[in-house]
């Protein structure tokens, strides 16, 4: 799978997971085995990659504005 590389500094975002938004920042993108994109977030120092649909942007600092 490749990987996108990393931004030049973390991307603050927003991650849907049980339903609720929580902050994290992006740190990376791929194409998953199933062929979606998915996003390398940190949260607290915990790693996961998520499906880029439970992604959004963090209001404080946008870049998809």
């Amino acid at each position: 799978m490749p990987v996108a590389p990393s931004p030049a500094r973390p991307i603050a975002v927003q991650i849907r997971i049980g339903g609720r938004w929580i902050a994290g920042q992006e740190l990376g993108r791929r194409t998953g085995t199933a062929g979606t994109d998915e996003v390398l977030v940190s949260h607290h120092g915990h790693l996961v990659w998520i499906d880029q649909s439970s992604v959004r942007a963090s209001e404080a600092e946008s870049p998809y504005k």
